[in-house]
């Protein structure tokens, strides 16, 4: 028998866990403008998916090998993405990117831009749910999005041609398939693609290295509230009296409505991913100021330059700063030019420490004389520059720009420290000691 007791106690902690979190995915959510970037996104939708279908036309015009399976592609788009209003609206779009591609130069290059500036725009609102404030740029931007436009369409048209092959292998394999594995295989299907175009969606597009396995599990659960969101959405306006009130014209806001509420859900799956990570880490994470913690991130930065290698933001997490306070000090670290990301999503130094004091790290981050005199708790992870850290806060009294004017080459470096040392007045030496 089951002690019905015991049961409820151990699962009240994780339905309160499991509620927590949840409020800080709709906090997140709200305090990153989630809403007001899913209507932003549908707005730009409108523009850019004529261009970007053309695009795709032409793209699988230059290949013989492809011939008919835009049409194939589009339908299949539009039986698995778009609900009920799906036919009506792909003939539309259809017609005009049928006409966009009779476009001179001039008219195709402004479409091709239009989709540039769409994808843009979706980095720019991931990078913003991932407190990234420096976008791709360059080569790496261009490579990026040459990639979407155009291996992209061929990667589908490869993976439709595939399908195609299943489908037909289906029939045959169905002779000998008795328990009906082939029809459950191709019936999860959609969801499986689906799932997989939300993780690459997750992974690939902000500006900063996103762990794969919570961009595996964002995409998946995305994928879910998608077909969910399908079904939900076929019901209403199958039952409500949209047609009734707008006539021929209700396909227009039922389509509106659609992608908003898409792209909504796509924001929620990033900030669920995002959300995600940052409880991943926090159990490696430590409640450092915002001084302490630049200190035991350059600390990281230092001795990786001595081997050449590059700091990933699992480096900075593993050493005891959150992930969210990782990537607020991040942002500042990289508009100052401390550091620098590279094309690989990694972090280097930009900067001779031996040419940066504490003072200077302080005044990056705002730090306070206060935090400054303020007596920092040893842990664990904690190098041995925190011993003449806390020395040189008893010295405050005379002149804290002076004597934290000590660089992070020679803090970071315990046997220049006794140098340094011996280079103070002898009261304030022996005070220090």
């Amino acid at each position: 028998m089951w002690d019905i007791a015991k049961v409820k106690a151990s699962i009240k902690p994780f339905v309160f866990a499991l509620g927590r979190f949840f409020g800080n995915l709709y906090k997140e959510f709200v305090e990153k403008g989630c809403q007001k970037s899913a209507a932003a996104l549908t707005y730009m939708s409108l523009f850019a998916m004529v261009p970007l279908m053309a695009v795709f036309y032409s793209m699988f015009s230059m290949f013989p090998a492809f011939d008919g399976v835009a049409q194939q592609l589009q339908d299949m788009i539009f039986s698995h993405f778009v609900p009920e209003t799906g036919s009506e609206v792909q003939q539309y779009l259809a017609n005009f990117s049928q006409q966009a591609r009779n476009l001179s130069a001039a008219g195709a290059g402004l479409l091709v831009v239009t989709a540039y500036l769409m994808l843009t725009n979706i980095e720019k609102t991931f990078n913003a749910i991932w407190g990234v404030k420096a976008a791709r740029r360059g080569i790496t931007s261009f490579l990026l999005y040459w990639a979407v436009l155009t291996i992209g369409p061929l990667l589908l048209g490869a993976g439709l041609a595939m399908s195609t092959y299943l489908l037909s292998l289906k029939i045959i394999v169905n002779e000998y398939d008795a328990i009906g594995v082939t029809n459950l295989f191709f019936s999860y299907l959609p969801l499986f693609t689906t799932s997989a175009a939300f993780t690459l969606l997750f992974a690939a597009v902000p500006n900063c290295r996103v762990p794969i396995k919570f961009a595996l599990i964002g995409g998946i659960l995305t994928a879910v509230c998608f077909e969910l969101l399908k079904i939900g959405f076929g019901w209403v306006v199958a039952n409500s009296s949209f047609s009734q009130i707008y006539g021929a014209f209700a396909v227009v806001p039922l389509f509106l409505l659609w992608v908003n509420l898409l792209w909504m859900i796509i924001l929620g799956g990033a900030v669920f991913v995002r959300t995600l990570a940052e409880r991943g880490y926090a159990h490696s994470s430590s409640r450092y100021t915002d001084l302490m913690a630049v200190l035991q991130i350059l600390a990281i930065f230092k001795e990786k330059s001595r081997t050449g290698e590059s700091v990933t933001d699992g480096d900075c997490v593993r050493a005891g700063v959150g992930l969210v306070h990782w990537q607020q000090l991040r942002s500042k670290l990289t508009e100052k030019n401390w550091i620098a990301v590279t094309d690989s999503g990694f972090y280097v130094l930009c900067r001779d420490l031996s040419d940066v004091t504490v003072w200077d790290a302080a005044c990056l981050v705002g730090a306070t004389l206060a935090e400054l005199e303020k007596t920092p708790r040893k842990r664990s992870r904690d190098g041995e520059w925190r011993e003449e850290f806390s020395k040189r806060k008893d010295l405050l009294a005379d002149d804290a720009k002076a004597h934290y004017g000590i660089s992070l080459q020679a803090l970071f470096s315990p046997q220049q420290v006794e140098e340094l040392l011996e280079e103070l007045p002898d009261e304030q030496s022996e005070k220090s000691k």
